[in-house]
């Protein structure tokens, strides 16, 4: 017997017991009428009896087909919102280090951007890249080399205040956004982190890891969040000219 087959056949076998059940319980009915004394003519009868096999039958379908089927649709609609925010989390954030993925933390950057220019309010950004991470990599592995991603990530996060937002931007750098923030109190921070850095016992490497930063401040002169950006790449290579483990802030010209 074939599934379609199957299903017809059980289809048929509850069609039949709902047909059963709503006869007794007419009849049921009925009896309790003519135990009353009830005395109804026969047209009567006839349309009392059609009316209480119909909503006999009507609400025995209804608590065996549509409720069911009401509480499965609002099981697979509870499954797919939380499959919704399940591919909504992985789409934010990065898949190995925790923190905000690049799509999100340009998105994050944009709407920070966005605010600053409504309000007047400061902002600033840090531009972050883990120094001779190639080295790490080609020493110790790759999967070495992504411990000490998380790890990096896991101690700067700590170090975010609550309207912070840390991201990946890609490979071993990491874009840190400030708001309300200016220049001099993101300096400081920057040194924070990269002391923090600098001080965090990896397994296996001689010598601890350490990062560059480069530090921007937006300015009302300045239309979007990329030339922000720019600048604070733009001196995170003088930090990495400067011999590295250093903390540059990109001067506004």
């Amino acid at each position: 017997m074939t599934h379609s087959s199957a299903l017809a056949g059980g289809f048929v076998l509850m069609i039949v017991k709902i047909a059963l059940v709503a006869l007794l319980v007419e009849a049921f009915i009925m009896w309790g009428f003519y135990w009353l004394g009830m005395g109804l003519s026969n047209w009567r009868f006839a349309l009392l009896d059609a009316g209480l096999l119909a909503v006999t039958v009507a609400v025995i379908a209804y608590f065996a087909f549509v409720r069911p089927k009401e509480r499965q649709i609002q099981a697979m609609m509870a499954a797919l919102e939380e499959a919704k925010l399940k591919a909504e989390n992985l789409s934010r954030f990065d898949a190995l280090t925790g923190v905000l993925s690049r799509r999100a933390i340009l998105d994050a950057i944009d709407d920070e951007v966005d605010r600053a220019k409504r309000n007047g309010h400061a902002l600033t950004c840090l531009m972050l890249d883990l120094d001779h991470f190639k080295t790490i990599n080609d020493t110790h592995g790759h999967q070495f080399g992504d411990i000490a991603l998380h790890r990096v990530a896991q101690v700067v996060s700590e170090l975010c205040r609550t309207n912070d937002r840390l991201g990946r931007y890609g490979g071993e750098e990491f874009l840190m956004i400030l708001p309300d923030t200016r220049i001099d109190g993101a300096i400081r921070l920057a040194e924070r982190v990269r002391l923090a850095v600098a001080e965090t016992h990896l397994d296996r490497l001689e010598e601890r890891i350490t990062l560059s930063i480069g530090v921007s401040e937006w300015h009302h002169d300045e239309r979007s969040s990329k030339t922000l950006i720019a600048r604070a790449d733009r001196a995170l290579l003088e930090a990495k000219a400067a011999g590295r483990n250093h903390v540059v802030a990109s001067q506004w010209v």
